[in-house]
This record gives structure tokens, C-alpha cells and sequence, in this order.
């Protein structure tokens, strides 16, 4: 039978589940209570968001369902007791990168859905233009200290390459400056950095305990026993014994006091069945020790008496109980402390900052001994290099949790480090002494960078949180770009906030491109965009995350979004707009085509089968993913979404007038541009570009009459062909550039079918004599709906090696733009 494992809590056995061969997988999901955001894993495969789960359920099947929301299973999954620090504990957030984060490709600007701030680690730096709301990236890890009690936590983030304008500032929807605590700088692009403290964690060190002497379980460092006690009694929360003077008891009045230890002795006590008497150990601290004599001139006695405090262990409450010393044994220990590590840099450092966190009660403390010593890449101690150094807690004004940041400046310098960590006093349930975490910390004074805008952000960290904090800081930003002043025709490097797709070519081809000036058509470039009305309609805003991404392919996507094609020119990028066409570019027929690779087809039905059309965007009010949706139907077209859209993913786009003009422009054309048509023609195609508009004669269809002039006489135009009449009929003609004119009526000349009597202006024409003028002027004639169908868009362009040219064509019709 098929078995379903189920992970609740990680560290914790999962449950297992049998379900019958045959099973629905989604009938019994929907049946448990499980998380919405489950993540389930197939045969070693994660399921996506769009998976099929209404599967049956075979003996083949190996399913694992992880019932925690998905980021914090991607992020802390393992090992599992990090998971559970991280999760059960508190002042968030997250001190380091997670797997996931340094594996992320996609910049969180495009992502819109689950958006934070991540490592993008051996990922191109955001190369954002026009105006989006911004998620940086994480440059480095999150550095944290305590400071009068508070989790201070830094974030060093790069918002990305170039210089911007930054404003409203968030950490995910609320203002950053209503945190209590936050603060944030940028720095842009060049500007000098004071100080950046970078930070490396211990992975070996996550809320170790140090334990106190008392807690070694083991062989005691130093004992003395004594079979004989003077007198031992007890008061106000201390105790003192008496002993006789012996040897072995030196040890211990020699020391440094207070100093933790425990003793034995015995004592009486009563019970509700009698008098007991027995041996207790107790934990304490050594306070003080005297020698005393018994007073003689000659051999006097002398005497040591032991006094503690801070008395603990299950058998402290027994002596306030009126017990009675019994002068039989008195044993003194000094246990050996616990040694917590060696643990080791990660990298070498500058200091090191040591993170502690007590529990205390009323007058308690907690004192730590660090040993520090420099290391090798081996991780073997540098001679002369070792250190012992002291810090911790005093006695607590009252019972709390207080938290300190201890800074090590490390006599041997910068370098690679190990520390072990003692208690040198006893630990009891009102003092608890933990070792939080550990950074080697490098310090980088006056830093410069160039290329990109940093930003520092702090914050002061949430005690006793009840999630997971995800980072989720960003920024409305506009990206500053260079432009280009059509007066003068010269480039304009003074960088200003733009929005405009035409700055954005401009700057990506010559500031981050670095391509020459000479290769891009900036004047065609910026005519177009100042022809653009309303301006909204020329915005580009996006961002470029990905190296893998070419320069033209960053240009066509530039471009794509203002409805403006980008192509090469002879060497030169030079543009056009897909728009309403007042003129013609060109004029093809018998004259100047060639038979092969003529090919002509059409859509009885809209093209592809799409009933409407579905425009993607970004929506700037709520940053997430919009859609614009137009039907087509018998009404006409209707603002719904289709059965079979055309989808269309306007990257780029971020208004809403954008997508709902290029939403209706597609909407139009699959009803008015279904005919679509491939030609090989001669020299004239080198002049013409993709997106002319071009008059084609299709060259089988009648009623398309095409030819080359051979006289003109006033308004009299004698041509090559016969010209068939059948209504009204309209004729252009291409002067001797080959420029064809606008429209004109054309009626028959009674005294030839070889012409037509026109009233077209007196253009210069091109006469073929066979000597000097090899290139005839040409012109088509037919009736209106005829002569509509000669006007084509041209989609591609290709130059072949024998001095013609492939061009592919799209119908062309003026409602399409309406």
C-alpha cells in the first residue's frame, strides 16, 4: 500500500499514513488539516503551485508532505535543531543567509509574489530603470549586537547598479521610520562609506549553556576530606565549619574567593517517622576562610573555618530544617569547570563580538572566562598568540533576561580565531548563562563604490516573537539615466530620474553597454519618443537580474514596451514605433519582385483561434502581478476575459494606460491584420525597414493592377499594363526615388487602355530610356478595398547574397491603431 509521510514539527518523528492503491491523493488531502502552503515532494520532485493532485495513488509512489509554511521549510528545514532555535526562540530575524536565499536567480523586484530581500549570490546585480518598488539585495550577512538590553540588527543591502532616486522607505507595508528603533543611510554610487563592520557567525555556536562548576558530574579537580569537625552551624542563607588545620585543606584558603565548590557533611534531622541521619551535598559559593588557634603559649592548636553562601543542590533546603552538624565528615571539592568549545572563525577578523544572554534572578550573576588564540588554516594555535579574558553579568536589580554584547579586540591582530568558554561561578535555576552566538567581525573604513547604491539598515529585533520575520525591507526608486538633446544631436550625460523607455535604450546601450555612439540611431530614437502621447504610454520600468540576458535582448525588451521595434540599419540600431502609418515607404510589384518565395495566407478565423486577449503587468498601487483582459464577441469587444486569449507579458509595464493601450491595439489587430504574406524582392527592399508600411501588388489578384510608367503628359499617364476598369478607381505612383505618392482618383483616357488620367502632383518621375534611367517609376491602381488590400507591415527583413531581399509582411489596416 501506498505510504504518505508527514512531517509536523522537524526534529520530531514523522507521521506515516496508508491509504489504499487507487486513492485519490486529493480527495484525502483536502480531508486533512494541513497548512495552505503546504510543500509536498512526489518521487524526489516538489510539487508546483499549478501541480495536478487529483492522482491515483499507486505502490510506486514515495510522498512526503512538509505541513509548515514553505518558507520556513526552505529556509531552516536543516538541520532540524537550527529549526528549532530559530522558529521557539526569540529576537528575530534571521541572523544569516538561508540555502535558499543564496540560491535565488531571480531578482525579488520581478518576482511579485512571496517578495523578500535576498542573497543573490554569483548573480548579476539588479540593473533596475524607470520606477519600481524595490527589494534589495542582501550583500552581506545580518550582523546583530545587544545595546542597553535591545537586538540591534544590521543589514548591509544593494539596491542595484547606478544611481537613484530613493523614497518610502518600507519594511513590507509599513513605513520604516514608524518602527521603533529603525533607521536606514543610503550611500550612492561613489560616495564614501565611513565604516562598514561585516560579520561573520560562528556556525558552531547557536545558545550554548555554560554550565557552572557545580554542574561537573565528573572527577573533582581538588578534594580534602576531614574525619573531624570542629562545630558546623548555620544562619541567615550561609554556613560555616570548623575544622583542625590540615594540610590537604590549603589548597582551598589559598584561593581566589568567592570560588565556587561543594561539600559534604553530616548532619541529623527530624522527620514525620523520626530522626534522620545522613550525608548531604551541597553547591556554594567559598566566601571567606580563617585560621584560628586555641589560644596556648606552647604547641597551640590551629584551626580552619570555612564560610559559604549562595548555597544550592536538592539537599540545600534540608539544613535550615534545624539540623544538627555531626562532627563526623567534612569533604571539600572544587570541581574542574566545563570547558564549552574549542569553536573556530569562519573567516579571519579584526574582533570578535561575543553575544550573551542570562536568565537572572534578584542579586544573581553570571560570570564567563573567554580564552582566545589565533589559528592557522589548519585550525592549529599560533604560539604567543593565546589570551584569557573576563566578562558577563553582575547582580541583576531584579528577576529578567538581560542580554550583552561583549567586543574583543585581539592583542595578536587581524586573523583567524578559536575561543572556549568557561563559568567560573555556579549556575542554579536563577542563573542561567548562555553563549548566544559569536562574529568575527572585519571593519572597512572609508569604503568606495563605484557601480552601485547601498543601503545600511537597522533594526531593532522583536523579543519573544511568534513567527518568523522573513526580511521584507524596500523602497520606491527611480533609476537616473543619461538623454540626449535633439537640438544640438548630442548626447546629454548628466544623469536625471526618467521613466522614459528612450533613456533607458540610450543608457543601457552606451553607459552599460559601452557600445560606441556611432552605432544607435539616437535622433529616429528620441523622435519617437517625444511623438508619444500621453507620455505614460513611453515608460519602461523593470528590472534586469540576469547576466545571461543580452544587450539586445535588453533592448528589445526595452523597446517592446512603447510598441517600438528595434533593428539594424546598415551597422546602426536605429528604431521604429508600431503605430498609424500616414505614408507609404515603399512600392512593390511585377516590376521590381521576383517569383520565389511568394507566399500569401489567411485566417478565416481570427489568428491562432484566439477569442480575446490577456495583457500581464504590474499594478503600482499593490506591486503584484494585473491583468487587462478584452473579449472578442457578437456584441463586439468586451472588457472580459476569453475562452483561448492571446497572452501577452508586458514586461516593463507599470500603469495601468500602457497595458490597456497595447491590450486593445492586440485585440484590434486579430480582427483587422489576418492576411500575412512572404516576398523576394529586388535592390528597392535594402530601403525599406520592419514596421514600414509598404504597398504590395499581390501579383495573381486582378484587381490589383500594378506596373512602371512609361510618359506623363500634364495629367495623362501612359503605363505598361492595360488597366482594367471596374468602378472607382485610385492609383499611386513612386517618384524617381522611389517614394510613392498619396492616393489619387484615376479615371479611364478614352483614346488608350495603356493608362489613366490622374491629378497627382508634378513629382519627378523615372522614364526608362535603357541608358540612364534603368529603375522605372511604378504604380498600382485598383478600387478602395483593393487598394487597402496592397498596404502591408513589414515583420522581417532578411538580405540574401545575391542582391535581394526576403521580407515578411503583415496586413496593415489604420482601425487597428484606432
Amino acid at each position: 500500500m501506498p505510504i504518505i509521510q508527514i512531517q509536523h514539527v522537524p526534529g520530531q518523528p514523522k507521521e506515516r499514513v496508508e491509504l489504499p492503491t487507487g486513492t485519490l491523493f486529493y480527495d484525502w488531502l483536502v480531508s486533512r488539516d494541513f497548512f495552505s502552503d503546504v510543500l509536498i515532494v512526489v518521487n524526489g520532485v516538489e510539487l508546483g503551485d499549478d501541480a495536478e493532485l487529483a492522482f491515483p495513488l499507486t505502490e510506486m509512489h514515495s510522498i512526503q508532505i512538509y505541513s509548515q509554511p514553505k518558507g520556513v521549510i526552505g529556509k531552516v528545514l536543516s538541520p532540524a535543531f537550527k529549526l528549532v532555535q530559530q522558529v521557539f526562540g526569540f529576537l528575530m530575524p534571521k541572523q544569516s543567509f538561508s540555502a535558499a536565499d543564496t540560491n535565488a536567480k531571480e531578482s525579488p523586484n520581478n518576482r511579485l509574489t512571496g517578495q523578500t530581500n535576498v542573497a543573490r549570490t554569483y548573480q548579476a546585480r539588479p540593473d533596475v530603470y524607470g520606477l519600481q518598488r524595490a527589494y534589495p539585495d542582501l550583500i552581506q550577512e545580518s550582523l546583530f549586537e545587544y545595546i542597553n538590553e535591545q537586538k540591534y540588527v544590521t543589514e548591509w543591502m544593494n539596491f542595484g547598479l547606478g544611481h537613484y532616486t530613493i523614497e518610502d522607505v518600507r519594511y513590507s507595508e509599513s513605513s520604516l521610520g514608524s518602527l521603533a528603533g529603525a533607521s536606514y543611510e543610503i550611500f550612492q554610487p561613489g560616495q564614501v562609506i565611513p565604516v562598514i563592520y561585516e560579520g561573520f557567525a560562528f556556525d558552531d555556536v547557536d545558545g550554548q549553556e555554560l554550565p557552572g562548576p557545580n554542574e561537573n558530574a565528573g572527577t573533582p579537580y581538588q578534594t580534602a576530606t576531614a574525619t573531624t569537625v570542629v562545630s558546623g552551624n548555620y544562619a541567615g542563607g550561609e554556613i560555616g565549619v570548623q575544622i583542625r588545620k590540615q594540610a590537604e585543606f590549603d589548597y582551598f584558603y589559598n584561593l581566589q574567593r568567592p570560588h565556587p565548590v561543594s561539600f559534604v557533611i553530616n548532619v541529623t534531622y527530624a522527620t514525620a517517622l523520626g530522626p534522620v541521619t545522613r550525608d548531604v551535598t551541597i553547591n556554594a559559593d567559598l566566601f571567606l576562610a580563617q585560621i584560628t588557634s586555641d589560644g596556648a603559649v606552647v604547641n597551640p592548636k590551629q584551626y580552619y573555618t570555612f564560610y559559604f553562601n549562595n548555597l544550592s543542590g536538592s539537599d540545600a533546603s534540608i539544613i535550615p530544617q534545624s539540623a544538627t552538624f555531626n562532627t563526623t565528615k567534612f569533604i571539600l571539592n572544587d570541581n574542574r569547570v566545563v570547558v564549552v568549545g574549542p569553536v573556530y572563525a569562519p573567516l579571519p577578523g579584526d574582533e570578535l563580538w561575543v553575544h550573551l544572554k542570562a536568565q537572572l534572578g534578584e542579586g544573581e550573576g553570571g560570570s564567563v572566562v573567554i580564552e582566545i588564540w589565533q589559528i592557522d588554516d589548519e585550525n592549529n594555535e599560533i604560539p604567543g598568540t593565546s589570551e584569557t579574558l573576563y566578562g558577563g553579568f553582575g547582580a541583576a536589580p531584579k528577576t529578567d533576561t538581560y542580554y550583552l554584547t561583549q567586543k574583543v579586540i585581539p592583542a595578536a591582530g587581524y586573523g583567524r580565531y578559536a575561543l572556549s568558554f568557561y563559568r567560573p561561578d555556579n549556575s542554579n535555576d536563577q542563573s542561567v548563562l548562555t553563549v548566544d552566538a559569536v562574529h568575527s567581525v572585519r571593519i572597512r573604513e572609508n569604503e568606495v563604490h563605484p557601480d552601485d547604491t547601498l543601503v545600511r539598515v537597522t533594526v531593532r529585533a522583536t523579543e519573544q516573537a511568534t513567527s518568523l520575520r522573513e526580511r521584507k525591507y524596500n523602497a520606491l526608486i527611480t533609476r537616473h539615466t543619461i538623454s540626449y538633446d535633439m537640438a544640438t544631436g548630442q548626447v546629454d550625460y548628466v544623469l536625471r530620474p526618467s521613466r522614459s523607455f528612450a533613456d533607458a535604450v540610450a543608457h543601457t546601450w552606451l553607459i552599460m553597454g559601452e557600445q560606441p555612439v556611432t552605432t544607435i540611431d539616437l535622433y529616429e530614437l528620441y523622435r519617437i519618443a517625444n511623438s508619444i502621447s500621453p507620455v505614460e504610454l513611453g515608460y519602461f520600468d523593470y528590472t534586469f537580474d540576469d547576466e545571461d540576458v543580452s544587450l539586445g535582448a535588453r533592448i528589445e525588451m526595452i523597446c517592446n514596451a512603447a510598441r517600438v521595434i528595434a533593428y539594424w540599419d546598415q551597422g546602426v540600431l536605429t528604431f521604429s514605433r508600431d503605430e498609424r502609418r500616414g505614408t507609404q515607404a515603399a512600392v512593390f510589384n511585377r516590376a521590381n519582385m521576383v517569383a520565389e518565395e511568394f507566399r500569401l495566407t489567411y485566417d478565416m478565423r481570427m489568428p491562432g483561434q484566439y477569442d480575446g486577449v490577456e495583457v500581464e503587468y504590474v499594478n503600482p498601487d499593490t506591486n503584484k502581478k494585473a491583468y487587462v483582459r478584452y473579449r472578442v464577441t457578437d456584441a463586439g469587444i468586451l472588457e472580459q476575459a476569453a475562452q483561448t486569449p492571446l497572452k501577452i507579458s508586458l514586461k516593463g509595464c507599470r500603469n495601468t494606460l500602457q497595458a490597456r493601450d497595447r491590450a486593445r491595439m492586440e485585440t484590434l489587430r486579430l480582427f483587422y491584420s489576418r492576411i500575412r504574406m512572404a516576398c523576394r524582392v529586388l535592390a528597392d527592399g535594402e530601403y525599406v525597414s520592419p514596421g514600414d508600411l509598404i504597398v504590395v501588388a499581390d501579383t495573381f489578384d486582378t484587381n490589383q493592377q500594378a506596373g512602371y510608367i512609361v510618359a506623363r503628359t500634364g495629367n495623362d499617364f501612359e503605363t505598361s499594363e492595360r488597366i482594367n476598369w471596374a468602378g472607382e478607381m485610385w492609383v499611386l505612383v513612386s517618384d524617381y526615388l522611389g517614394n510613392p505618392t498619396a492616393r489619387y482618383r484615376a479615371s479611364r483616357r478614352p483614346d488608350t487602355d495603356f493608362g489613366f488620367t490622374a491629378a497627382i502632383p508634378p513629382v519627378q518621375l523615372n522614364i526608362y530610356d535603357g541608358y540612364n534611367v534603368q529603375s522605372p517609376s511604378r504604380y498600382v491602381i485598383a478600387t478602395t478595398e483593393e487598394l487597402d488590400g496592397t498596404q502591408w507591415t513589414v515583420t522581417e527583413k532578411k538580405p540574401n547574397s545575391d542582391g535581394t531581399t526576403s521580407l515578411t509582411l503583415a496586413e496593415y489596416s489604420d482601425l487597428i491603431y484606432s
